[in-house]
Formats: structure tokens, sequence, C-alpha cells
């Protein structure tokens, strides 16, 4: 199953970024964007841990954005759509990642979160963080009720369909492979799940319980010398009972 998600983080360069990209970006994404240009970051007093190449790909000019999507797309779509913002014959962004907690990601944006800080990277002026396309963080914190149906559905479709039927087994899959706002909603209908998860294991247990008493009866009644009709499976002296009584 292909990861899906609403919001999206990116990093481009751009000296592989089309000329007039500042001009165009909001047309390009079509979504609700934010992004801000990091070109300070060699000011900073922080050194990266992993040496000298990964410190000079950070201080690179480099741009970070944060898409918001209406509804969940995937890594390959993502990608694509920022890739456009790319000058011809050159690629801008290698990668993108799923973002689970928007307001860090939005934060981040400018480096003020609290890791940021003690790395001691950097603090952006707000002004440098660019909205585009009516980009609303406050809007994208609050998950709206049909939102969390349709999570809810979603997440009871992802049970069906995988057989979980372990608690703890649907927690580790959401919280691995779903944003954060379905993991909300999961703990919000916490109570709801966990009687669905037990009915099917219930349900589950009913119906190989069912299936193992009859190989048993089966098997006890081949050990005492009965023998069965192939076509029906019944025991023949019940079988010839039926016929003698008919």
């Amino acid at each position: 199953m292909a990861t899906k998600a609403r919001y999206w983080g990116a990093v481009c360069y751009p000296e592989n970024m089309r000329d007039d990209w500042q001009d165009v970006i909001g047309d390009v994404i079509g979504y609700p964007v934010a992004y801000c240009i990091h070109d300070k970051d060699h000011l900073a007093k922080y050194k990266p841990k992993k040496g000298a190449e990964d410190e000079e790909r950070q201080r690179k000019v480099h741009v970070h954005l944060l898409i918001a999507y209406g509804n969940t797309t995937t890594y390959s779509a993502v990608l694509e759509l920022v890739n456009q913002l790319s000058a011809e014959g050159k690629r801008c962004c290698n990668t993108v990642k799923q973002i689970y907690s928007v307001r860090n990601a939005y934060e981040y944006l400018i480096h003020n979160t609290q890791a940021a800080r003690k790395q001691k990277k950097f603090l952006y002026p707000e002004a440098e963080r660019v909205c585009l396309n009516n980009f609303d963080i406050g809007a994208y914190e609050q998950v709206s009720i049909s939102d969390k149906k349709r999570m809810k559905r979603e997440i009871i479709d992802i049970i069906r369909e995988t057989g979980m039927f372990n608690f703890a087994d649907v927690d580790d899959y959401i919280l691995d492979n779903m944003p954060e706002e379905y993991h909300d909603v999961f703990e919000a209908y916490s109570g709801y799940f966990d009687r669905r998860l037990r009915g099917m294991f219930n349900r589950y247990s009913h119906e190989y319980d069912d299936a193992s008493r009859k190989r048993m009866d089966w098997y006890d009644a081949k050990s005492h010398g009965v023998q069965f009709d192939p076509d029906t499976g019944e025991a023949l002296d019940e079988a010839s009972d039926k016929k003698e009584e008919g």
C-alpha cells in the first residue's frame, strides 16, 4: 500500500530551479503552500554531525516547502509536482517527506522549533516565511467532523483488508504508515475499535473452534472404525439408517 498523506515537505535548490520560480510557485503548486529561502544557514553556530560534505550541503542555499493538499496524495505525485519548479534539464528536488506535525513543519521553515533552537540553527524572521494560495496553519491543525468520519472509515477498511484483530498491531500499523491525524482519530475512537477488534477475534475463534471440533469428531469416529460416505461425508451407518427409515 503506497503511503498517502495530506501534508508534505520538500527541499529545493535554487541553483536547479527556474529563474522565475518565486513568481510562479503559487500557480505551479496549485495548493496551499508555505516556503522559506534558507540563505543564511552559514551564519549558524551549529556544526552538522556527519562531516564536511554534509555541512557543505546544509549550508548551500535551499528552499523549504510545506504543501497542504485537500485530500491525501502519494509520494510520487508530490515529487513530480515539486519538480515542475526545476530549470530545464535539471531536477531541483530529490525527495519529499510526509509531514506528521504540520505545526512543527511550519515553524521549522524559519527554524523556530525546539530542536532547531537547541542546535543553534539560524532563526529566520517570520516575514521571510511566505504563504500562498490561502495557506492557513490554524485550519490545518483542526480536523473536521467529516474528515474524522472519513479517516475512521479508512482505518476500518484497513482492518478488514488485512485481517488484523490485535489492537496493538493496528496501533503500530497506523503509527508506521499513516499521518499523525489518523492516530489521533484511532485514539479518539479507541473504545469503538477495541470492541470491533474483540468482536473480530471472537468471531474468528468461534469459526476456528467449530472447524476444529468437526475435525476432532471425524478423527474420533474414524478411530472407532466408522466409515464415511465419500460424497456426503456422513457416517455410513447413519446414512444406511436414513435409507432404511425412508
